[in-house]
């Protein structure tokens, strides 16, 4: 009985501290975010993957990255419902649609996909993001980020590293947005 308790205590207490941050990890309500036994939050090296559909494809408005003591964290805001997503290690970028290998600088390369979700108005063909399209951080672990995709409704990013590290991935809310972070 006294273990039953106690683990209700701990899950109330994770639920309600996790409210009280305004953080929401994918794959708690709604989404499907488990590849592998791995969850979406978890550190691993694993890929990771999202499948969402909101009504309308959101807005790609800005992409940051920041320093953190034990991670980089790469920032993609969103305008408009939380796109799905993969992340994962590849070997190569590639452009899409033409296919063309995207250099990146660092040895290995982290491709983040967010399906359905554009880079530019779809009436206007206008770009939405704020942010430069291609920068070189030259932090811990994250060297640069490149768009590399940006057609019919999927929205790529080319991550150069300096290492392949454990990643984790998390979608937050209030404003949307999707965050990776790479372990150093």
């Amino acid at each position: 009985m006294r273990v039953r308790v106690l683990r209700t205590l701990l899950v109330t207490t994770a639920v309600a501290a996790s409210s009280l941050a305004g953080i929401t990890a994918t794959g708690v309500v709604g989404a499907s975010a488990t590849t592998g036994g791995v969850h979406a939050h978890d550190w691993s090296k694993e890929p990771r993957s999202v499948t969402r559909s909101p009504a309308t494809a959101p807005e790609v408005t800005g992409i940051r990255v920041g320093h953190h003591p034990k991670f980089d964290r790469i920032v993609i805001d969103l305008d408009g419902k939380a796109s799905g997503y993969s992340v994962r290690y590849v070997k190569k970028a590639h452009r899409d649609p033409s296919g063309e290998v995207a250099r990146l600088l660092g040895p290995r390369t982290l491709l983040i996909v967010l399906s359905p979700a554009n880079g530019h108005d779809v009436n206007t063909g206008d770009p939405t993001l704020t942010t430069p399209s291609n920068v070189k951080w030259r932090l811990d672990e994250v060297r640069q980020t490149k768009v590399i995709g940006d057609f019919e409704a999927v929205f790529s990013v080319g991550v150069g590293l300096a290492h392949k590290t454990p990643f984790r991935v998390q979608t937050l809310h209030n404003p949307t947005r999707i965050v990776v972070d790479v372990h150093h």
